[in-house]
C-alpha cells in the first residue's frame, strides 16, 4: 500500500475566507493610558506617547482637565532639557525633561533617588484650547506641587543612557 492519506481524500478546492471585521484588529489597536479604552493606532498622538485623540481634545461630554496654573508653566520652561539632578523635599531626585521639536509636548519622569517616589507627565499644548496637563497615574496636584518645588541642582549632572 503505497497510498497517502492524502491520495485517499477526494481532489477539492477550498477558498479560504477571512471573516469581516468592523472593529480594527487587534494587531493595530493600543490601549490609551488615559482612558484605558482600546483604540485603533490612528486615533492615538502622532508623537508616540500613546494618548488617544478623544482624551487630548477637549469636549463637553467628559470632565473638563484642570487648569495649568501659570507658575508650574513658567517653573518647568527653566528645567534643562535632558537630565539633571535635583532636590524635592530635602530629598534626593533625578528628573528627566523632553520637549518635541513642534513645542507642542513636555514630558517629565522624575524619581527619588534612593527611594522609591517617582512623578511622571505629559504637558501639551494644542491649537484652540490651553495647555493640558496629563499626569501618569498619580494626581495634577502631585504633579505641581513637584515642579513648583524641585530645585536643580547647580553641578553638571552626569549624563543618563
Amino acid at each position: 500500500m503505497d497510498q497517502s492519506a492524502a491520495d485517499l481524500l477526494p481532489k477539492v478546492c477550498i477558498e479560504i475566507l477571512p471573516p469581516d471585521r468592523e472593529e480594527p484588529c487587534a494587531s493595530d489597536a493600543t490601549t490609551c493610558p488615559c482612558c484605558r479604552k482600546l483604540r485603533p493606532a490612528s486615533s492615538m498622538d502622532e508623537d508616540g506617547c500613546g494618548i488617544c485623540d478623544e482624551c487630548l481634545a477637549p469636549t463637553s461630554s467628559r470632565e473638563v482637565p484642570p487648569s495649568v496654573p501659570a507658575s508650574f508653566e513658567s517653573a518647568l520652561a527653566k528645567l534643562p532639557e535632558g537630565y539633571v539632578d535635583g532636590h524635592f523635599g530635602n530629598r534626593p531626585w533625578g528628573v528627566t525633561v523632553k520637549r518635541s521639536e513642534d513645542g507642542k509636548r513636555t514630558w517629565l519622569y522624575g524619581e527619588e533617588l534612593g527611594g522609591t517616589d517617582i512623578v511622571s507627565f505629559n504637558l501639551y499644548h494644542l491649537a484652540g484650547s490651553g495647555p493640558t496637563l496629563k499626569p501618569c497615574e498619580m494626581s495634577s496636584a502631585k504633579v505641581v506641587e513637584f515642579v513648583l518645588g524641585f530645585v536643580p541642582s547647580t553641578a553638571k549632572a552626569a549624563s543618563r543612557p
